[in-house]
């Protein structure tokens, strides 16, 4: 068992994404933009152990004696955000144990197999309208504004029950929040609060088969101590709002990238395309959804891939390094879209345990539906700039993920 003997290394966001694998299973850093040292898990093996450990919590509060809001409290401090706002992003994602499973039950009926299947042809048929479109242009175009996010927002808009003329207006609110501009993002998140509002009301007079309407009826329904209050339902669908969107359409452009690179992949998946399930799983832990996770305290003094962590303090997932381990996945470095996991060693491109993302089923469909559209069904998908010119942006504790790609048929 070992304990730190140097200072933490501070991180940038493009050393989050190449994270290394030649040292120790855990390293003492600061991630970016927060000033509190956690130690940084990139084994695969170690990774899936916090992950599934439950003497690991979200909520600092929960660690006793513990002092202070944690690194996710550091990172909306310095963006500026007031206490008041913070329960948009808090809710589900902060919360562990009784609490978590509480509000992730009222929100899994609309994420049900059954009903994300339902999607498909909803799915194909606005991916195919947006390619059809954009490949009339005969000017390049930014494949994440003008095709990713146009269709993320109408998917996730379509499950929660956004009426179809206000589902432009909330792609604009979501990407007012992200802008991070002081005089853009709280506004942002008022609009889209005050509609969500509104919404719940009309659905409340009218049901019908979304997520709005389930909120509704399950809190209903629950019994007491189980209810949902009116303002956790907001929040709970500004956030599947908020997280339906940006993800999923940063990961489909770095998708897209990644196989513009690799074209002898493509070509072999255009000759094979029933392995286009198993080439989304490839992609997923190629580039990961999300770089990093949230960061994990410590409820007791536990031993993690030999190293003690002391009670209250922070483990953070490296999940895109998890993914590229070359300990768990031969020659991790190499995109192979035939790649065949070995039992019980998928990705963690989701996460893992108790907080694996509740919408994994959606984001595997539209992968699917989208790279079918762009790629196997039409060929000349090509970038319109150099590779090099592609810029990335770095986002709070986390990595850089595309501003845009320029691309054209």
């Amino acid at each position: 068992m070992t304990e730190p003997t140097a200072a933490p290394l501070e991180l940038t966001h493009a050393q989050v994404d190449d994270a290394s694998h030649g040292h120790a299973p855990l390293m003492r850093v600061t991630l970016p933009q927060t000033q509190t040292p956690v130690w940084l898990a990139t084994r695969y093996d170690v990774v899936k152990a916090a992950l599934a450990d439950s003497r690991f919590v979200r909520d600092l509060a929960k660690v006793p004696g513990a002092e202070g809001g944690g690194v996710g409290a550091e990172l909306l401090d310095d963006a500026g955000l007031p206490q008041e706002y913070r329960q948009y992003l808090e809710i589900l994602v902060m919360v562990d144990g009784p609490e978590h499973t509480r509000l992730r039950t009222h929100v899994m009926r609309a994420f049900a197999p059954r009903r994300i299947a339902a999607l498909r042809p909803r799915i194909e048929r606005v991916a195919h309208e947006l390619v059809e479109e954009l490949a009339t242009k005969e000017s390049e175009f930014d494949l994440l504004h003008a095709f990713a996010y146009p269709l993320m927002t109408n998917v996730i808009c379509e499950i929660i029950g956004v009426e179809q003329a206000y589902r432009a207006k909330v792609g604009g609110w979501i990407r007012d929040y992200e802008s991070g501009e002081p005089d853009r993002f709280l506004p942002g998140i008022d609009h889209l609060a005050a509609y969500i509002d509104g919404l719940l009301d009309r659905r409340a007079a009218a049901p019908a088969e979304d997520l709005a309407s389930d909120l509704l009826r399950s809190g209903a329904e629950a019994e007491e101590g189980q209810r949902l209050s009116r303002q956790e339902m907001i929040a709970l669908v500004f956030l599947l709002v908020n997280t339906g969107i940006a993800p999923p359409a940063f990961f489909i452009s770095d998708a897209v990238l990644a196989l513009l690179d690799h074209p002898r992949e493509v070509a072999r998946l255009r000759a094979e395309p029933e392995l286009l399930p198993r080439a989304v799983q490839e992609l997923l832990r190629y580039v990961s959804a999300v770089r990093i996770g949230a960061t994990l305290y410590a409820t007791e003094d536990v031993e993690l891939g030999g190293v003690l962590v002391r009670r209250g303090e922070g483990v953070t997932s490296g999940l895109l390094a998890a993914n590229r381990d070359p300990g768990t996945f031969d020659e991790a470095g190499r995109l192979d879209l035939f790649r065949e996991a070995a039992r019980g060693a998928g990705h963690v491109a989701y996460g893992h345990g108790a907080h694996r993302c509740i919408g994994a089923a959606l984001a595997n469909l539209q992968a699917e539906v989208i790279l079918d559209q762009l790629l196997l069904r039409r060929e000349g998908l090509a970038l319109a700039v150099e590779r090099d010119a592609v810029e990335r942006i770095g986002f709070a504790g986390d990595g850089t993920y595309p501003i845009g790609l320029p691309v054209r048929f």
